[in-house]
């Protein structure tokens, strides 16, 4: 089954603007660009709907509606499920909607002695917004991180194009009514 989800992953298409900008044992840089066709409140909507864009296969609970996040100092990507949580990683940075950062270390990376630094610029471009996915992660050469940087490469490629053709819900929506009828 395993090889099965790696032989899909590798297969999955990539957006434009795709690249592993670096790879060695210690570390690797994976860059991702394009531009979402709305203005930049909107896409910063769109990338804090995270449940929305975030592919179910690559969730701990194979379902990303169970992921909650917070694009504030200090916010969280957590995932939580009947049986389990796990924190993705912790905003160290939100300038709506220009720039969001975050530590944190994705799938494997997380059970590894490194540390990773996801970054999302927004620019205004036309009618929409241009916007780029960095992720950086460092750590001792024992770890051979060039041998993740292809698959966590193709898990953010997959997730990158799901967050630019990302629409999220209206406000009102997002959250069902309290109210007694």
């Amino acid at each position: 089954m395993r090889s099965l989800l790696l032989a899909a992953l590798l297969a999955a298409p990539t957006p434009a603007g795709a690249e592993i900008v670096a790879s060695a044992p210690d570390g690797f840089t994976l860059r991702f660009e394009g531009v979402a066709a709305r203005p930049p409140e909107d896409a910063w909507a769109a990338l804090a709907d995270w449940s929305g864009w975030w592919p179910d296969a690559h969730s701990y609970s194979g379902k990303a509606s169970n992921l909650s996040f917070e694009a504030e100092a200090d916010g969280e990507l957590e995932e939580a499920w009947e049986g389990g949580s796990v924190s993705h990683g912790e905003v160290v940075l939100a300038m709506p909607p220009k720039l969001l950062r975050m530590h944190a270390g994705f799938g494997p990376l997380q059970a590894l002695p490194v540390a990773g630094v996801l970054e999302f610029a927004l620019a205004p471009e036309g009618q929409g917004t241009r916007l780029t996915m960095t992720y950086r992660v460092g750590g001792p050469a024992s770890a051979r991180l060039d041998s993740l940087a292809a698959p966590v490469h193709t898990v953010f490629a997959e997730a990158f194009a799901r967050l630019l053709a990302h629409t999220p819900p209206p406000p009102d929506a997002a959250e069902p009514s309290q109210k007694e009828p």
